[in-house]
């Protein structure tokens, strides 16, 4: 079975320059993750609501090492909201964190958040320890994986079967061969077995040719407009594809800095998934939203085809002029 649209979320915190200046710590979970700022909450539980009324639900892909960014408990209330709230709940890692870790504890570690370019018996030990996080957590083993910064690749995919994933959403064409280490030949939308693991690409589209344009996009709420996002999705699913939306748990506000200070509600980003959710509800037939856990279930029961579709043009030039100015304007922190 295939024809449907996964709204995903990476869940992650940020170092907030603590690896250039030791008298800044990584940001906590309460803001990167939540949003916290006084009493209003504008990530996830904003994010939460949003789904809960349309009546979806998205996977959130969460990073399992905010407790070695000095941040014990934490990521652990976070997932457990999450399951309470009816959210799919899957590994996400930035190997740059469980590094952190082992600064803070004086012992050697390597400086790479690219988990693809680490040595294996290091990214096999950070799997191990994340995955096995994860299931502690949530109750159950993770099923699905997103690597930070898209560095997954082919090599990495082994790894990942051996601690009992299934799935794999860090494939997306628009970063193959830079920062997603995905080989750039032959792209695609979609989905394509290698071996025992399932690719699920993060969707992405091909935009008009402008001068000093990227030739691609992958379906981030933060980057691209909502016509565009909608169009894709018509496009990658009608061709019998699986259309992957990504945002962050903190797409939805703006910050002062890089310590996250000042939230303000990101409007136009919040009102793209608005949108989003209330067309995605409204075309319920055409377009399901599913999650990962849904998917693993699938391919278990053997009810499951892959298929790799070609990637779609998207956009005019007039369209994608008009996205460049909003993305200008709203890229100003008071606005």
């Amino acid at each position: 079975m295939s024809g449907a649209v996964y709204l995903t979320f990476d869940v992650e915190c940020s170092m907030g320059g603590a690896w250039g200046d030791p008298a800044l710590r990584p940001v906590s979970p309460e803001r990167t993750m939540m949003g916290r700022y006084g009493p209003r909450q504008l990530g996830l539980p904003l994010i939460v609501d949003i789904l809960r009324r349309s009546g979806l639900a998205g996977t959130f892909f969460v990073e399992a090492f905010g407790d070695e960014l000095g941040y014990p408990g934490q990521t652990r209330q976070v997932c457990e909201c999450l399951l309470a709230a009816g959210q799919d709940v899957q590994l996400h890692v930035h190997p740059g964190h469980h590094q952190y870790g082992l600064y803070l504890r004086g012992l050697p570690h390597p400086r790479s958040d690219y988990l693809a370019d680490l040595p294996a018996d290091y990214r096999r030990q950070v799997l191990a320890e994340a995955a096995a996080k994860m299931t502690e957590w949530t109750g159950k083993a993770p099923v699905a994986f997103r690597a930070g910064n898209m560095a997954g690749s082919e090599a990495l995919l082994p790894e990942l079967a051996a601690v009992g994933i299934r799935i794999d959403s860090s494939y997306t064409f628009p970063y193959a061969g830079g920062l997603c280490r995905f080989t750039p030949n032959d792209p695609f939308n979609g989905s394509k077995w290698h071996g025992s693991v399932l690719e699920l690409a993060l969707s992405g589209f091909y935009q008009p040719r402008l001068p000093g344009l990227k030739p691609a996009r992958p379906l981030d709420l933060v980057a691209v407009s909502f016509r565009e996002c909608r169009e894709a999705i018509r496009r990658i699913v009608d061709a019998g594809g699986e259309a992957v939306v990504i945002a962050h748990s903190f797409s939805f506000f703006k910050v002062r800095d890089r310590q996250y200070n000042g939230g303000r509600p990101n409007r136009i980003v919040i009102g793209r998934f608005r949108r989003l959710c209330k067309w995605l509800a409204a075309s319920a037939d055409q377009y399901p939203v599913r999650t990962f856990s849904w998917l693993a279930e699938q391919t278990l029961a053997d009810k499951y085809s892959a298929k790799a579709v070609a990637p779609v043009r998207v956009g005019s030039r007039a369209g994608t002029l008009a996205r460049m100015a909003v993305q200008a304007y709203n890229n100003i922190y008071w606005t």
